[in-house]
């Protein structure tokens, strides 16, 4: 009798991965069914696979996936890419059959589940010169290709977008407009991504990148 309960205490000391397999936790229900994989707390953690009705496979955080995987649907199509709490988030792909009967590819960023586009941000400022106390700028639609910068200086004087230097992309014409307090320049039929110097008459200098396609405004501070 002692040698058998020696036994049972060495089994459970040596293998406790065998024992928490089978009270491994899947909290979504989809996915629900068979698991496999690294458990802590009864949860599914770490690298594991869950086949229910759907299947994921990749890494996995208090029973969610989260962190890097593949989902795969009943229905054949899949998603690789960044989870988080069971929800797509970041950069993956979504494999899926078109209506047409070929295979179609989405690539690009999502968040809290939704597809938000091919980049994560529509714009980035990457640069700006001390004077220039704030740069604000919105996406406003995707009906256009423009831009609107709109100038303020808190000093003496108007200040206005002198010349547009692309880095990357194009545009086909600019024009500006002076105001009683600003000046506003409009930049016509641009070129995606597009990234450019923006040089101010007050001798200052914004380096913007415009990443989806659509109209902007812009508006720029000068102290």
């Amino acid at each position: 009798m002692k040698q058998l309960l020696l036994f049972m205490t060495v089994f459970i000391l040596v293998c406790p991965n065998s024992y928490s397999q089978q009270t491994c936790d899947v909290k979504l229900k989809d996915i629900q069914g068979v698991y496999t994989g690294n458990c802590i707390n009864d949860k599914a953690n770490g690298k594991g696979k869950s086949v229910g009705t759907d299947e994921y496979e990749g890494d996995f955080k208090d029973g969610y996936p989260e962190g890097k995987g593949m989902y795969t649907w009943k229905d054949g199509h899949y998603f690789i890419g960044v989870f988080k709490k069971g929800n797509k988030e970041g950069r993956g792909e979504m494999y899926y059959e078109s209506s047409k009967g070929d295979d179609s590819v989405i690539t690009g960023f999502w968040k809290k589940d939704k597809y938000i586009g091919e980049y994560e941000s529509q714009f980035v400022i990457i640069s700006q010169t001390a004077r220039i106390g704030r740069i604000d700028c919105h996406f406003v639609d995707k009906k256009s290709k423009n831009i609107t910068i709109e100038v303020h200086q808190t000093r003496a004087g108007i200040a206005a977008i002198t010349d547009i230097t692309p880095i990357t992309g194009s545009f086909y014409n600019k024009k500006t407009q002076m105001l009683t307090n600003s000046s506003v320049t409009y930049i016509n039929d641009i070129t995606f991504p597009f990234r450019a110097l923006f040089n101010i008459s007050s001798g200052d200098v914004a380096e913007i990148t415009f990443y989806e396609t659509g109209e902007y405004a812009v508006t720029i501070n000068i102290n």
